[in-house]
């Protein structure tokens, strides 16, 4: 995180708060820290341990910075809607069985120049609009998964209503846990379909 750029706020329990300058050190940040994992974790194979996970929101937005709180019991930090949804973000993660969400805010300021892909549309608890948001893959230059495309056209798909057609597309890629969840949403949206759809 610091290497990024990155300032630690707190630690919640086993998580982690931090705060960037700007979204392309932020998603710089979770790239490298998504490496260091991958290190960890063949080390520990090596030591016949279990493989760790993290997941990793990012949201970029306005915040409140300074010392919050009540006369006994006063602290520093930030505190934001902006804030919520990037906690929302990274619980999401375990949907998807992706490692990054970001958000739709982060990829534009960012200039879509990094490697990820759009994930869904997420309404998330505290908000009624709905999020786009994108799994983040690799720094700018890098090439993308192979199935990011297939899984854009299913995606597609899958947002205009046409859910047996989607169901065909993410189940030819059957690897991608992304995939796998949108299989089971496009079966359960056949057997009972919604009056209304937003995607």
């Amino acid at each position: 995180i610091a290497r990024h750029g990155g300032i630690v706020d707190k630690y919640v329990g086993d998580a982690i708060m931090a705060l960037f300058p700007a979204p392309g050190e932020a998603l710089r940040g979770a790239v490298a820290m998504l490496e260091e994992l991958d290190r960890f974790n063949q080390d520990g194979r090596r030591q016949g341990k279990e493989p760790i996970r993290i997941g990793v929101g990012i949201n970029t937005g306005m915040l409140m910075l300074g010392i919050v709180g009540a006369a006994e019991r006063l602290e520093g930090t930030v505190i934001a809607d902006a804030v919520n949804l990037a906690s929302r973000l990274e619980g999401a993660n375990k949907a998807f069985g992706t490692y990054t969400m970001i958000s739709e805010s982060t990829w534009e300021q960012s200039g879509g120049r990094f490697v990820g892909r759009e994930l869904g549309r997420l309404r998330v608890m505290g908000r009624t609009a709905p999020v786009r948001v994108f799994e983040l893959a690799g720094l700018p230059g890098e090439s993308a998964p192979a199935h990011f495309a297939p899984f854009g056209e299913a995606l597609a798909l899958f947002y205009g209503g046409r859910f047996q057609e989607a169901l065909e597309g993410f189940e030819r890629i059957p690897e991608d846990p992304a995939s796998k969840t949108y299989v089971a949403h496009c079966r359960e949206l056949i057997l009972h379909p919604p009056a209304e759809w937003d995607g």
